[in-house]
Order: structure tokens, then C-alpha cells, then sequence
């Protein structure tokens, strides 16, 4: 079957499920109250150049929080649904179906981005710059297909693992900081850049501080496709891990944990 038709009818299914059952779009509740505690922070701290910070911060945390949530429960939904059985026995790369339905939710996932402006405009008064809206634009888009494939290599690691929450929780703060989530790398201790620059967060959240504060380097468009890049990296690791995980699944008969 063609790639793009399985991505496709995999979007197509998530659509379905979360109209019925959207429990994984909960950070759009979660996400403006996050944005009142740094928005908060930032207007009160009165610095220049901060408020930007206090906006972009909670959309790319609820989007990574929204990414850890789906690749530890896309394949247990499967297995709980009945579905993870004839996906194994079908001829269908159960990876693109994973990115496909995993795709659906982080794009409705970048809503957190406006929900954070409104509640900076509405509820602070605050006057938010975007001095380059199409820069601004792309860089939503590279960072959900960033996320998407970070989500699905993460969903092929957790395939087989019994502590799903030791591991999101242990990818939560830690990868906030070292993304520059709130504050940019730049400001972080020297020996934590190399590290920094692994995460495709870091590239993303400097993209995007920049394009609203207008404060781009003309190598902006390098950090664009180090974010495109180490996605889409994420994105091939993932794939082939999960296509060895299920070749594994169809030898053994077997889709447990063990």
C-alpha cells in the first residue's frame, strides 16, 4: 500500500477516535493555565524581550506533554481496541499508521500557540510582537512535523516497556530546559549547549522567539532545517525500530510486552 495512502487513512481514523474520544486534546484545557503562571512571571518581571518567552513556552511545553502522552498510549489503544492484532497479520507498516494518527492530534496540539496569545492579549493586555508571521508560520509547521516524528520514535521505544510513566516523566523538565523552552539556550551554562543542540526544541524555540521578536540571524533558515532535519531523523529511527519490532511480533506470533 502506498505510504501516503496509510498516512492518510491513519489521520482519517485518529479524526474519527478523537471526535468520540478526545482525551488527548485535554492540554487545551491545561495549556491557557500554564500561560497565566509564565505570562505572569514575565509582565511582573518587566524585562524586555521576556514576554515573548511567556507566550511561545506553554505552546511548545503542551505540544512535547502532547507528544509523550501519545507515544505511551497509541500502541496500548491499539492492543486495548483489538486493533494491534490485524494491523500485525495486515501488510500494513504499523510506523505510518503510528505517524499518521500521531499527526492528527500535534497539529491540533499547535492551538496552544493561539491560546497563549489571547490569553497574553485578553487577559495581561499585553501588545505581542510578530514582526515576521511567515517565518512565524513555517516554524509551527516544522515544529509539529518535529514533534511527530519525535513522537513516533518515542512510541517505538515504549512498544515494549512496562514503565511508560518512569520514562515520560523523566522526559519532561529536563527536555524543557534543555530545549530552551522558556529560556534560550544562549543563556544556559557553555558545556549544556552540545547537548542542547541535539533536541530539535532548541532549534524550533529559537526560530520562533526570533520570528516574533524579529531578532533573526540570516542563518535563520539553517536552524528551519535543523529542525526539519533532526525530525525527520527522529522520524526514520522511529520507523524502522517499530517495522523491526512488528517483523519480530509476526515471527513469535506474539504482541505482549514479552
Amino acid at each position: 500500500m502506498n505510504a501516503l495512502r496509510v498516512i492518510a487513512a491513519a489521520f482519517r481514523l485518529q479524526l474519527a477516535i478523537t471526535r468520540r474520544s478526545p482525551g488527548h486534546l485535554l492540554i487545551l484545557l491545561t495549556s491557557p493555565l500554564f500561560s497565566v503562571i509564565f505570562l505572569s512571571l514575565v509582565v511582573s518581571g518587566q524585562r524586555s524581550g521576556t514576554l515573548v518567552n511567556g507566550v511561545l513556552a506553554p505552546g511548545l511545553i503542551g505540544l512535547w506533554l502532547m507528544s509523550l502522552d501519545l507515544a505511551a498510549s497509541i500502541i496500548e489503544e491499539e492492543r486495548w481496541a483489538g486493533r494491534m492484532e490485524l494491523l500485525v497479520a495486515s501488510l500494513t507498516p504499523v510506523s505510518l499508521v503510528v505517524f499518521g494518527r500521531i499527526g492528527v492530534v500535534i497539529l491540533a496540539g499547535a492551538l496552544t500557540f493561539l491560546e497563549s496569545w489571547l490569553v497574553a492579549v485578553v487577559g495581561f493586555g499585553a501588545d505581542v510582537p510578530l514582526e515576521r508571521p511567515g517565518v512565524f508560520a513555517v516554524a509551527i509547521l516544522a515544529t509539529c512535523f518535529a514533534m511527530a516524528g519525535t513522537a513516533t520514535l518515542l512510541a517505538a521505544v515504549f512498544i515494549k516497556s512496562r514503565a511508560l510513566h518512569v520514562f515520560q516523566n523523566a522526559l519532561t523538565y529536563p527536555f524543557y530546559i534543555l530545549g530552551g523552552v522558556l529560556v534560550p539556550v544562549a543563556l544556559l551554562p557553555g558545556w549544556l549547549e552540545p547537548i542542547s543542540r541535539v533536541i530539535f526544541l532548541s532549534w524550533s524555540a529559537d526560530l520562533l522567539r526570533g520570528s516574533m521578536s524579529g531578532d533573526l540571524p540570516e542563518a535563520w533558515p539553517a536552524w528551519l532545517a535543523m529542525t526539519v532535519g533532526l525530525g525527520a531523523a527522529a522520524l526514520v529511527a522511529g520507523v524502522l525500530l517499530i517495522n523491526r519490532i512488528i517483523d519480530q511480533s509476526r515471527e513469535t506470533a506474539h504482541v505482549g510486552h514479552s
